[in-house]
């Protein structure tokens, strides 16, 4: 079933994902700006990956919100951004450096050895919270993905449908 004309071409399941991988994204960026180290502009002068990660919020809401004839222009770009973030938390900043910072108030970030998280804060409960909610974004993303893609192959299908009835 899909959701109203608001969110065009999109099931209610993707519309649900969607919401909910931007809610947790919300959660993840403001970690990001309280454990410091892998924080950036708005928030620090420096312009590193995460000024790029802030993309994802105009980019989720072209998804959602695009016009009916780009809607694979819109899967295309979520497809991209989720591939974008799930490399940065593979590659760029992984699970044991978020742990860290939070278990240990001590950064693993080789650039910032120093660091320290914005509450002067040590919880391996916190550590693990963080790395939840990094993990749970990376399968709201994928599901989102995958949902969406499903929506158009059915979307499509039902054109094609339509147009071999019609006389």
């Amino acid at each position: 079933m899909f959701a109203s004309g608001r969110f065009v071409g999109l099931s209610k399941c993707t519309v649900f994902i969607m919401v909910a991988a931007l809610a947790i994204g919300l959660v993840h960026h403001t970690d990001h700006v309280l454990r410091f180290d892998h924080s950036g502009w708005p928030f620090r002068s420096a312009v590193n990956p995460f000024t790029y990660s802030l993309l994802a919020y105009p980019i989720a809401l072209f998804a959602l919100f695009g016009p009916a004839r780009l809607f694979w222009v819109r899967w295309l770009v979520l497809l991209v951004g989720a591939g974008f973030t799930l490399w940065a938390h593979t590659a760029i900043e992984t699970p044991d450096m978020q742990f860290a910072m939070w278990a240990h108030n001590h950064s693993l970030e080789p650039s910032q050895p120093d660091a320290h998280n914005l509450l002067d804060l040590q919880s391996r409960l916190v550590g693990i919270l963080s790395v939840g909610v990094s993990m749970a974004l990376n399968v709201l993303l994928v599901l989102g993905v995958v949902s969406m893609l499903w929506d158009g192959v059915k979307g499509s299908n039902a054109q094609r449908s339509l147009s071999a009835r019609s006389p």
